[in-house]
C-alpha cells in the first residue's frame, strides 16, 4: 500500500486538505501578478486626443507645450503643427527658443526645411496610464529596444528559476521554500518599484523573476502532493484556473492604479499574506517520508483521518512507509538518463524534435498574444481582462476536447487555430483602413486565438507527459520546458519588429502556429493508451503509431534494445488522454525541471 492509496481507503480527500489547499491557493495570485506585470509597466500610452495621429507618442516642443503661454494650442494643433505625419521620433526643425509666448505662433510661421529627432524628450497621454516605465525613461525611438532587453532578461530569470527550484523544495522542505520564494518576490519586487533608474530595474525585474516562478512551482508541487491520484487531474484544472483567474485581476487593478510604480507596490505585497498563512498548513506528507520524518508525516495524515472521522491503522501505516522507502530507493539506485537519450532511437528522435518545436511555438504564440495585447483596439485594460479570460475558459473546456476528439487532433486543432486567428488579425488590422467594424472584427478574432493557444501551451505538458517513458520523463519535461524558455527570451524582439513592420510579428505567429498543427498530426494518438515504460515500448509504440515515419526510417537498430539500459523494467499503467495518473514521485520530478 502507498500514500494514494491509503487516503483513497482513508475515504478520500477531507475537508482538511481542502482548507489548506484553499489557503495556499491565495498565494499565486501575487506570483503570477508578476508575469503579466510588463503588460501594464512597459505600457506605451495612445494619443486619444486626435484620431487621425496614430503613434503613440509624439515629441516634447515646450514652450508650445506650456498650457499657460500658449492656452488656445491642443495637442492636436501641436501634432498637426510640428510633427511630421507617421513619424513621432522627429519633429519639424524650427527654432522653439524663439517662441516667446502670449499666443505668438511666428516662431514656426513658414515650411520648415527638415526634421530633427526630439530633443527634448516625448509627450504621452494619460487617459489609460498616468505613468509606465515606458513614458518615465522616454523608451521609445532609439531607445525601444531598451524595453525589449528588460522583457527579455526577465524570462532569463524565469530560466534561471527553474534551475534553482527543484534543490530548493528537496532541501528545505515545500512549506519553507514557499516562504522563501514569497519573501524574494516580495524583496525584488519592492526593489522594482522603487528603482531610481531603468537599470536598476532591469536588474531587479531578473530577481522577480528568478523568485515568482519558483514560488509558483512550489505551490503547483504542494497542491499535487496534497490530494491523491484520482484527484489530481482535478487538482491540476483548478491550479490551472486560479492562475488564469489571476491574470483576469490583474488589469482590474491595472485600470484602478495607473501609475507603474505604486501598481508594482501593490501587487509586491500580496504575497505577504503567506507569512499569516504558514502558520496553518502542514507539510507536505510525502516530502516528509522522503526526508525519513514518518512521525510528522503521521501527525499529517491524522489530520486528515480526523477530518474524514476515521483513524490511519498501524499496519496500514508501515505498509506506506515501506512502499515509499522502496520507490525512493529504487530511484535512487536506478540509472540516471539525460536530454541525450531522447535523441538515440530514431522514431523517439522525431518525436522529440517535434515536441520541442510545440513547446516554442505554444510558448510563443501564448505569451506574444498576452504582452501584445495593448496592440488591440479599444480599452487597454478591458482587452487584459477578456484576454485573460478566455484563458478560463480554455482551461475548463480543453479536457472536453480531448474527450471527445482524443489528444492529438485536439492538440493539432489548438494550434491551428490559433496561428490562424494571428493571421486573420493582422491581415484585419493591415487592411482596415480605419473601419471600425474590420478594427473591432480584428481584436474579438485575437481573443479567440489566445483562446486556443491557452488550450495548446496546456495540453502540450500532458501530451509530453504520455508520449515518454516511465524512466524519462522527467527529462524530456525539462526540455520541453527549457525550449519554451529560451525562446519566450527572443520573443521581446519578436514583438519589436512590428514597430519597423507592422505586420510581420503575427505572421511569424500565424505561420508556426499553423505548423505546428500540422506538425502534431505526426505525433502517436496517446489517448487510452498504455502509459509507457521502457525505451523498447516507446519505441514500438511510436512505429504502431506512426507508419509512415517508420517505413521511411526503416527497422529501429537492435543494438539500442541490447543492453540492459533499454530492457524492460516495471509494467506498464494504464492512463487516459486526459488525466495525470503516473506515480506522485514522476508527477514532482515534471514538476521540480520546469
Amino acid at each position: 500500500m502507498d500514500l494514494d492509496e491509503l487516503q483513497e481507503q482513508m475515504g478520500g480527500i477531507s475537508y482538511y486538505q481542502l482548507f489548506v489547499m484553499g489557503l495556499v491557493t491565495i498565494l499565486p495570485f501575487g506570483t503570477t501578478f508578476m508575469s503579466q506585470s510588463a503588460v501594464f509597466f512597459s505600457a506605451v500610452p495612445d494619443f486619444s486626443w486626435n484620431d487621425n495621429f496614430t503613434d503613440a507618442y509624439r515629441c516634447r516642443v515646450p514652450p508650445l507645450d506650456d498650457p499657460s503661454q500658449y492656452p488656445e494650442l491642443t495637442n492636436e494643433n501641436i501634432s498637426n503643427l510640428l510633427i511630421p505625419q507617421g513619424e513621432s521620433c522627429f519633429r519639424y526643425h524650427y527654432n522653439l527658443t524663439a517662441c516667446s509666448g502670449n499666443g505668438t505662433l511666428s516662431c514656426i510661421s513658414g515650411s520648415p526645411n527638415s526634421t530633427i529627432s526630439c530633443d527634448h524628450g516625448f509627450v504621452y497621454d494619460k487617459t489609460y496610464y498616468e505613468s509606465t516605465t515606458v513614458s518615465e525613461w522616454d523608451l521609445v525611438c532609439d531607445r525601444v529596444t531598451l524595453d525589449s532587453v528588460a522583457n527579455s532578461l526577465y524570462f532569463v530569470g524565469m530560466l534561471l528559476g527553474s534551475a534553482l527550484v527543484g534543490p530548493l523544495m528537496d532541501w528545505f522542505g515545500r512549506t519553507i521554500a514557499l516562504l522563501i520564494t514569497a519573501c524574494g518576490v516580495i524583496a525584488s519586487g519592492l526593489a522594482v518599484s522603487f528603482s531610481p533608474t531603468y537599470e536598476v530595474y532591469i536588474a531587479m525585474r531578473v530577481l522577480v523573476a528568478m523568485t515568482s516562478l519558483p514560488c509558483y512551482v512550489v505551490y503547483y508541487t504542494y497542491m499535487n502532493e496534497m490530494t491523491y491520484t484520482k484527484r489530481r487531474f482535478a487538482t491540476i484544472v483548478f491550479v490551472n484556473v486560479i492562475s488564469a483567474l489571476s491574470h483576469t485581476v490583474l488589469p482590474i487593478l491595472g485600470m484602478l492604479i495607473r501609475d507603474w510604480r505604486y501598481l508594482g507596490l501593490c501587487i509586491s505585497l500580496f504575497p505577504t499574506i503567506y507569512f499569516i498563512i504558514f502558520f496553518f498548513i502542514p507539510e507536505s506528507p510525502r516530502w516528509l517520508i522522503g526526508q525519513g520524518r514518518t512521525d510528522k508525516a503521521r501527525k499529517v495524515l491524522g489530520r486528515y483521518a480526523k477530518s474524514l472521522k476515521t483513524t490511519v491503522e498501524d499496519s496500514d501505516w508501515v505498509a506506506v512507509i515501506q512502499s515509499e522507502s522502496n520507490k525512493i530507493t529504487d530511484s535512487k539506485s536506478s540509472r540516471k538518463y539525460t536530454v541525450i537519450d531522447l535523441y538515440r532511437l530514431p522514431l523517439m528522435r522525431i518525436v522529440s524534435i517535434n515536441i520541442i518545436y510545440l513547446w516554442c511555438v505554444s510558448s510563443m504564440v501564448f505569451y506574444g498574444l498576452t504582452l501584445n495585447v495593448g496592440r488591440l483596439s479599444g480599452n487597454p485594460h478591458v482587452n487584459s481582462i477578456l484576454n485573460a479570460a478566455v484563458e478560463i475558459a480554455a482551461c475548463l473546456t480543453m479536457w472536453g476536447f480531448v474527450k471527445v476528439i482524443r489528444m492529438r487532433l485536439s492538440c493539432s486543432v489548438s494550434y491551428a487555430i490559433s496561428g490562424i486567428c494571428c493571421l486573420t488579425t493582422m491581415l484585419l488590422t493591415e487592411y482596415s483602413g480605419g473601419n471600425e467594424a474590420m478594427t473591432e472584427a480584428a481584436r474579438w478574432i485575437a481573443f479567440v486565438g489566445k483562446f486556443f493557444a491557452t488550450m495548446a501551451f496546456s495540453l502540450i505538458y500532458q501530451y509530453t507527459a504520455e508520449l515518454y517513458p516511465t524512466i524519462t520523463r522527467g527529462t524530456a519535461m525539462s526540455m520541453g520546458s527549457m525550449a519554451a524558455r529560451i525562446e519566450t527570451i527572443i520573443l521581446p524582439f519578436t514583438l519589436q519588429l512590428q514597430e519597423e513592420v507592422p505586420w510581420l510579428t503575427q505572421t511569424i505567429f500565424g505561420v508556426m502556429g499553423i505548423l505546428g498543427g500540422i506538425s502534431s498530426l505526426m505525433l502517436p494518438e496517446t489517448s487510452h493508451a498504455d502509459l509507457l515504460s521502457t525505451f523498447e515500448k516507446a519505441e514500438n509504440f511510436y512505429r504502431q503509431e506512426m507508419p509512415f515515419t517508420a517505413s521511411i526510417l526503416g527497422k529501429a537498430d537492435e543494438k539500442y534494445f541490447a543492453s540492459e539500459k533499454y530492457g524492460e523494467s516495471s509494467a506498464s499503467y494504464k492512463m487516459s488522454g486526459y488525466d495525470f495518473d503516473y506515480d506522485a514521485g514522476e508527477m514532482n520530478a515534471s514538476v521540480t525541471k520546469l
